[in-house]
């Protein structure tokens, strides 16, 4: 029997004010140890074995001739206490929810595609400002009124945005929780976001190092996809991926670097954009590059430049409305950063780096709840322009 079996057949449980000692220790141990939350390599269940052990070494430091039990619930509230997050935990945990939306006091949560309405779950403002202290604590940025946005990561990888007064009329808080990201490519069949012809052309696609943009709008699974996809790379090969969270995550892979922006937060600091790591990651050898969203004109540009120069097999992701929009959205945000560039040979760029594009579509009911993620279109990109001058696309 494991010691964390034999911990839990315990019969004495603690007592309120030995709880409290318990995790005010364990607390400060979390804080102090800057590698105990490490967005790049533990996921939460990882965080909860690790802190289980923390809990049972402080027991055992503490009292020493007595046997405590540890049970699941203990845990759980250790969790919720030592984050912060209390009434949030119950919905990071839950393999159905994809996003948690809280305004002010009220939350609405979408769970297996449906949004859910709680109604107002926190008793004061004071409670959701002790939620967004923690997060601050935990990601070392700052939110206030000098700076009243903040972008990071909660411990277990889940993407988290606040937006505060006074540029918004109340608090918001948006979660992406990423429950989903650890799928094989057979999950996603099952699922229907495909059939079994386009299994089949996905892995080709990657054995064939095609360069692929990844397009949708918000929430199609364009994230989940590429994850996906990118654990298909051959083990051998070195990837160099940027994102501005670090979402995709490949522990199986063992020549991977994680690159992630920075925004500037205080006076002292510096940012460090996207347009800067795809400048930096052409400086190191590199198979393949992946670069999480193409979001801002500069790291358009640069991302081109690095695709058709040799780094075959490259994906990122960029939002549209269809998979020709990709491209033009491609197009359009390289022309703002080289004003000076035709269109004509922005497109010849464009259809040399991109080989193929996915566009993700949701399936959604009468009441705008999504029923299901699927590619709805594989497009196939002519290195050469057609004789209108535009993207030569052909459909699969």
């Amino acid at each position: 029997m494991s010691l964390k079996d034999r911990l839990l057949d315990k019969n004495q449980i603690f007592n309120p004010e030995q709880e409290k000692e318990i995790i005010t220790a364990v607390k400060d141990k979390v804080k102090n140890d800057k590698d105990f939350l490490n967005p790049f390599s533990l996921n939460r269940a990882e965080y909860k074995d690790k802190l289980f052990m923390l809990i049972n070494s402080e027991i055992y430091r503490r009292f020493p001739l007595l046997e405590f039990e540890v049970s699941q619930d203990f845990l759980e509230y250790a969790i919720s206490e030592i984050f912060g997050l209390g009434v949030l935990e119950k919905y990071l945990s839950d393999k159905k929810v994809t996003d948690i939306f809280i305004q002010d006091r009220e939350m609405l949560v979408i769970s297996n595609g449906e949004k859910k309405y709680l109604g107002e779950v926190f008793g004061s403002i004071d409670e959701v400002l002790l939620i967004i202290d923690r997060i601050k604590a935990s990601s070392g940025k700052t939110v206030d009124q000098r700076m009243p946005f903040l972008n990071t990561e909660l411990y277990d990888g889940s993407r988290c945005s606040i937006v505060i007064p006074p540029v918004s009329d109340r608090i918001y808080i948006s979660i992406r929780v990423f429950n989903c990201l650890d799928f094989e490519l057979q999950d996603l069949l099952e699922l229907g976001m495909f059939n079994n012809g386009i299994f089949s052309v996905l892995k080709g696609l990657i054995q064939d190092k095609k360069n692929i943009l990844i397009a949708g709008s918000m929430g199609s699974g364009k994230t989940t996809l590429l994850n996906t996809l990118a654990k298909l790379i051959p083990k051998s090969e070195i990837i160099n991926i940027i994102q501005d969270l670090p979402e995709i995550k490949l522990g199986s892979h063992p020549y991977v670097r994680m690159l992630t922006t920075r925004p500037k937060s205080r006076e002292a600091d510096n940012d460090i954009s996207q347009d800067r790591l795809v400048y930096e990651t052409l400086r190191m050898k590199a198979d393949r590059i992946i670069v999480g969203e193409v979001r801002d004109c500069m790291a358009a540009y640069q991302m081109l430049q690095a695709l058709n120069t040799g780094h075959r097999g490259s994906f990122s992701t960029i939002h549209s409305d269809s998979a020709y929009d990709g491209l033009l959205r491609l197009e359009m945000l390289a022309m703002e950063y080289k004003s000076n560039l035709s269109s004509s040979v922005v497109k010849k760029i464009v259809s040399r780096a991109i080989d193929t594009v996915l566009f993700l579509e949701c399936e959604k009911d009468e009441n705008l709840n999504i029923k299901n993620r699927k590619i709805s279109e594989i497009v196939l990109v002519d290195k050469h322009l057609n004789e209108a001058g535009d993207y030569k696309l052909s459909c699969l």
